[in-house]
């Protein structure tokens, strides 16, 4: 199981940093604010807004693929003041006291398509699943976006990698 988990973190590494080419455009979610929108391939459906209301840590989107195999979870906060030196020191540290057997796998700047997100990927052997969280500061706040996919589950992962890279924000980057 973990050398699974470990190939799908991998994988999914990969997806996020690939570019698609494809001339279809498939459909995008938009949260009733319009504030942001993703990709949201076949097999995936969003929640609506009594299911986000009935969520406690209250995410401006959640995406879920229909067999289960992954799950996008997209919330605004308040903007960070961090380097990503420090917040990959810092989200280990914090995810390492949550999360047992976490075994980070990388860490880097993506592209996204309203500008780069700062990504984390790690694999949990014992859960088998693997999950990034990607981190879009925007002026007047910052995206992040949680992503997990089953062991396993590499279309889902490549999903997961191409519903990343699609998010999109009027909200632009601020300046450094």
């Amino acid at each position: 199981m973990a050398g699974a988990a470990a190939v799908l973190a991998v994988a999914l590494v990969a997806v996020l940093v690939a570019r698609s080419g494809g001339d279809d455009a498939p459909p995008r979610y938009r949260p009733a604010d319009r504030a942001f929108s993703v990709v949201l391939p076949a097999g995936w459906r969003a929640a609506d807004a009594e299911e986000l209301a009935r969520t406690p840590s209250a995410p401006a989107a959640v995406l879920r693929r229909a067999d289960r195999r992954g799950v996008v979870v997209i919330r605004k906060r308040p903007a960070l003041a961090r380097s990503s030196r420090s917040l990959t020191r810092d989200l280990t540290a914090h995810l390492r006291r949550r999360v047992k057997g976490l075994e980070p796998v990388g860490a880097r700047t993506v592209p996204l398509a309203s500008g780069p997100a700062y990504v984390y990927t790690f694999a949990r052997p014992s859960a088998g699943t693997v999950q990034s969280i990607a981190v879009a500061p925007r002026r007047g706040g910052t995206y992040t976006i949680d992503a997990v996919a089953s062991a396993g589950g590499r279309d889902a992962a490549a999903q997961i990698g191409t519903i990343v890279r699609s998010f999109d924000t009027p909200d632009p980057v601020p300046a450094s």
